[in-house]
C-alpha cells in the first residue's frame, strides 16, 4: 500500500499544480458541495487521469479500486472526482463485482456531478457488459434518496444513444416518478427520453404522448428536444393544463 500512498501524493501534487482559487470558490458555490476544492477543471482532471493510466497500464483491479477508495475518502471534491475518472480509464476493471462499491459511493454523493459521473460512465459501462446489473437500477428507483432515483434513470444514457439498454425499465421507473417535484428527477426523466429519441424517436414520442398530462413541463421540454417540430406540437397541443 506504500505504492498507493506515493501515487496519491503525486496525484495531489498534480491537482495543486493546476489549482485555481477563483474557480474553486465558484465551483463550490455552483455545486453546493460540502467539500473543499482545488478548482481544477474537468479537462485537466481527465489529463491527470489519462497520464496515470499510461504509466500504470497493468494496474490490477484491486489496486485501482483501493486507489479510488482513498481518493473518494478525501476532503477535496477534486480528488473524489479524479478517483472516478481514473477508474473510468480502466474499463476492463468495471464489471458487476464493483456494483456494491459504486452503489455505496452513489449513496454518499451529495452533488449531481459525482452522481452523474458514477451513473453514466461507471455503472453504464457495467450495464453494457452485464444485464444482471439492471437489478440495481430497479432497487434504486424505489430509494428514499432522490440521488439514487436519479441514478436509476440516467445510468443507461449512453446505452440509449446506441439503441441499447432496457427501455421498458426506464419507462416504468420514469412513469412512477412523474409526480415528483425534485428538479433533478424531472430533468433526468426528460434527459433519458431525449437520449432514447436519438435512436428510437417513435418510442420516445409515444411515451411522451402517454405521459403528457402528468409530466412536468421541464420533463416534456427536455424529452421532446430532438423530435421533429410536428411531433413536439402534438405533445404540447393536446396537453391538459
Amino acid at each position: 500500500m506504500q505504492e498507493i500512498q506515493k501515487q496519491i501524493a503525486s496525484l495531489r501534487n498534480e491537482l495543486k499544480r493546476y489549482s485555481n482559487s477563483e474557480r474553486a470558490v465558484q465551483e463550490k458555490r455552483y455545486l453546493k458541495s460540502p467539500f473543499k476544492f482545488f478548482g481544477v477543471s474537468l479537462p485537466l482532471t481527465d489529463k491527470i487521469a489519462k497520464e496515470f493510466r499510461k504509466t500504470n497500464i497493468d494496474a490490477s483491479q484491486g489496486h485501482i479500486l483501493e486507489l479510488m477508495r482513498r481518493l473518494w475518502d478525501s476532503e477535496y471534491h477534486d480528488e473524489k472526482r479524479l478517483g472516478l475518472r481514473i477508474l473510468q480509464f480502466y474499463p476492463e476493471h468495471l464489471n458487476i463485482s464493483v456494483m456494491p462499491v459504486l452503489e455505496k459511493m452513489l449513496m454518499q454523493s451529495p452533488t449531481w456531478d459525482l452522481v452523474d459521473d458514477i451513473s453514466i460512465h461507471l455503472v453504464g459501462t457495467v450495464l453494457e457488459k452485464d444485464k444482471k446489473a439492471l437489478k440495481y437500477l430497479k432497487k434504486w428507483s424505489g430509494s428514499e434518496n432522490f440521488w439514487m432515483r436519479r441514478a436509476s434513470l440516467i445510468s443507461q444514457i449512453l446505452l440509449f444513444r446506441q439503441d441499447k439498454g432496457d427501455k421498458k425499465l426506464f419507462f416504468d421507473s420514469a412513469e412512477r416518478m412523474l409526480q415528483e417535484k425534485e428538479f433533478f428527477i424531472r430533468k433526468a426523466i426528460g434527459w433519458g427520453i431525449r437520449e432514447i429519441s436519438k435512436a428510437d424517436p417513435e418510442g420516445a414520442f409515444q411515451f411522451l404522448m402517454k405521459i403528457r398530462d402528468k409530466a412536468s413541463g421541464l420533463t416534456l421540454k427536455e424529452g421532446a428536444k430532438r423530435l421533429p417540430q410536428t411531433k413536439r406540437d402534438s405533445i404540447y397541443k393536446k396537453r391538459k393544463v
